[in-house]
């Protein structure tokens, strides 16, 4: 085939099982010349192992871009959003530092079988107003880089 479809490869896999299942995807699609295309919700994942990143909300892509500028520079508000709300270890320096509270995304999740109309994020975007009322169009925000949002977020270039 030329497209390895892999849904969720190494869900509820130990680290070490987790990293022989990518690195035997990786080797065959480079021995078969095939595109790998890796479907997960682990952000960890993500950022290790893929170049292009398409993040997706309620069925629809809201932001694509290589993985490393959208971690760094992400533009839509379900991105932000989402590396929000990644765990992280500590907040600084130093033992007495605590973990920093997650920052949950407001709002409930949509009901897939009746998506609001328009931008399915508007109910929990703080930037949402009456444009949102309308589907963005996925289109370019920044060399490489494609957002589905009225009201990006600034990416700084490089």
């Amino acid at each position: 085939p030329d497209l390895l479809i892999a849904d969720e490869p190494t869900t509820a896999l130990d680290v070490s099982v987790q990293a022989q299942i990518l690195n035997l995807l990786a080797e065959l699609a480079d021995e078969r010349g095939m595109a790998l295309l890796l479907i997960t919700h682990d952000l960890g994942l993500v950022a290790q192992t893929v170049e292009r990143t398409a993040v997706m909300y309620a069925g629809r892509i809201v932001e694509e871009a290589l993985t490393a500028d959208l971690f760094e520079r992400h533009a839509h508000p379900y991105t932000q959003g989402l590396l929000g709300a990644i765990p992280r270890l500590d907040d600084g320096d130093g033992p007495e530092r605590r973990a920093p509270r997650l920052e949950p995304i407001p709002g409930e999740v949509p009901d897939l079988s009746s998506l609001p109309v328009g931008c399915g994020f508007a109910p929990r975007c703080g930037w949402a107003d009456d444009r949102c009322r309308v589907e963005p169009p996925l289109s370019a925000h920044a060399p490489g880089h494609k957002v589905a949002c009225f009201h990006p977020l600034p990416v700084e270039p490089r």
